[in-house]
């Protein structure tokens, strides 16, 4: 089943096989992850725009601003912006914007 995300509150609630494993991070916005198993990332967006990956529940970096939207897929974090373009980030950098 896997992994599945929630923000409440402004935290990552994190569940695994329908049972609650724990919840991190704070002023949450939005939340993605393409891991199924132990040491996926947790891609996160706060409110006010940056990037912010976890590993375990801790963050690893934070970065970028003005998004509103995360998605990843790999080691590739496909941002929406506030002004509704993308930008795709691999280890914290961007690598292009359209």
């Amino acid at each position: 089943m896997g992994i599945v995300l929630t923000v409440v509150n402004g935290r990552i609630e994190e569940c695994r096989d329908g049972t609650h494993r724990r919840s991190y991070g704070s002023n949450i916005a939005d939340a993605h992850t393409d891991g199924d198993g132990d040491g996926g990332v947790v891609a996160a967006v706060t409110t006010d725009g940056r990037i912010e990956e976890y590993r375990d529940g801790i963050c690893q970096r934070s970065y970028g601003s003005n998004a509103q939207k995360v998605r990843v897929s790999g080691s590739t974090m496909a941002v929406t912006l506030r002004d509704g373009r993308v930008a795709e980030f691999e280890n914290g950098s961007c690598r292009r914007m359209y």
